[in-house]
């Protein structure tokens, strides 16, 4: 197998698979592909290479164009790469062979390297994974939820461990950065290491000279927040595989955390939860960037677990699963109130709820698990209707199911939110 420079010869096959509705599924940017069209991603492919010197390759086999693949864009600092392998050739390795010879071309001129696929094409993630490249976040496309993978080169020497939270799968949950030592690094250090991970939140430890007892401090890919429950859960869990399983606690910007640890679990503890109704104006205003008309019963309350986040009730399951909003918009209005997620949330039964929780103050579409959110909505449901506890299903919709379970019973409005935590490979 080889990849050769797209050239003017490789249009006719480019053009049968055009009519493949799995090619037009899965490729390109959501307009039909007629003959005007691929003529122009041709040209465009023929373009990029001149000024460039990379782009649009045919993949090559015994002398036979078998596929398409591709490098973009003109910025060096990080390349997003994609293929089609015609369906006839499926299923031999062919599609594995191409994504890690594209992922040796882009670092090779490049620091990152990122790579996406529709949610339903589950095999493109299976073979992004098997080059190398890790799971980041997911967003919508064209209308169309995309999950999203990448590979830093040399990020294995910066000491970032990566572990996925909420979940025993690392296919599944949260994933989080976590930096066991940051003692030497930085504010603009940490939070390049951050955007460079690329996950919702990183962690950075810092060790006292108590035993079991860390100054933890969280970034985004954009900026540093009060607190993260899914990068403290897989923090957690992590210092237990190496100092041994017991009690931790946690000095955080939002304040003292107490954390149980044992058997890839960890429990933490918040600090003292508070909720309040929302303003009407910014319900108004949050309920149009998220492109709802009408919500389900039940007040819309601004909680603190932690950090802030809007708690918005919806009125079905599909509802909830149908979600796709103005990013722009809601990111504005999250930082004009000081807000880290909208916990969008329906009630299935008592003990268990489904949530989602869009992320874009953090430059995230989506988090697949928010351990914060779970804890101040822990405290919502208790001022509302008394002492509960329940288990919250959060990712599904995003292809990463996670499991956070919730105990808001303390008499002291903590509120304890548990869940599991493995090494992403």
């Amino acid at each position: 197998m080889e990849l050769v420079r797209w050239q003017d010869e490789h249009f006719e096959p480019f053009l049968r698979w055009a009519t493949d509705r799995r090619m037009t599924t899965y490729i390109g940017d959501g307009r039909p592909w007629t003959g005007e069209y691929v003529e122009l991603r041709h040209e465009q492919a023929l373009q990029h290479w001149e000024e460039h010197g990379f782009g649009m390759h045919a993949v090559v086999v015994e002398g036979e164009v078998v596929g398409v693949a591709q490098m973009l864009e003109g910025d060096l600092g990080t390349i997003e790469i994609g293929y089609w392998i015609d369906p006839a050739h499926w299923g031999r390795g062919l599609a594995t062979r191409v994504a890690e010879a594209l992922r040796d071309k882009a670092l090779a001129i490049a620091d990152r390297v990122i790579a996406g696929h529709q949610a339903e094409n589950t095999a493109s993630g299976r073979v992004l994974e098997k080059a190398g490249l890790t799971y980041f976040t997911s967003t919508y496309l064209h209308g169309r939820l995309q999950h999203c993978y990448a590979l830093q080169r040399g990020m294995s020497d910066t000491g970032v461990l990566r572990y996925s939270a909420f979940t025993e799968d690392p296919a599944g949950g949260n994933p989080a950065g976590v930096v066991l030592d940051a003692s030497d690094l930085s504010d603009a250090e940490m939070l390049a290491i951050a955007a460079k991970v690329g996950y919702s939140e990183t962690a950075f430890v810092f060790p006292r000279t108590e035993e079991r007892v860390f100054d933890v401090r969280y970034f985004s890919p954009k900026a540093e927040v009060p607190f993260c429950g899914h990068a403290t859960i897989a923090t957690s869990v992590a210092l237990a595989e190496r100092i041994g399983e017991g009690p931790l606690t946690f000095h955080t910007p939002a304040g003292e955390v107490s954390i149980e640890t044992g058997g890839g679990r960890a429990s933490l503890t918040s600090v003292p939860t508070s909720t309040e109704p929302a303003d009407p104006e910014l319900v108004s205003d949050a309920l149009k960037a998220l492109g709802y008309t009408e919500i389900g019963d039940g007040p819309v309350h601004v909680g603190f677990g932690g950090a802030r986040h809007l708690l918005v009730p919806l009125k079905d399951r599909d509802q909830l699963r149908a979600l796709d909003y103005d990013f722009d918009a809601l990111r504005d209005l999250m930082l004009a109130h000081d807000l880290t997620t909208v916990h969008l949330f329906w009630r299935e039964s008592a003990d268990l709820v489904h949530a989602r929780d869009p992320f874009p103050v953090g430059g995230v579409v989506e988090d697949a698990a928010t351990g914060a959110a779970a804890a101040a909505f822990g405290g919502y449901l208790r001022d509302l209707e008394g002492p509960q506890r329940f288990v919250i299903s959060q990712g599904e919709d995003m292809g990463r199911p996670s499991r956070l379970e919730v105990d808001a019973t303390r008499e002291d409005r903590r509120v304890t939110v548990t869940g599991a935590a493995v090494v992403i490979p």
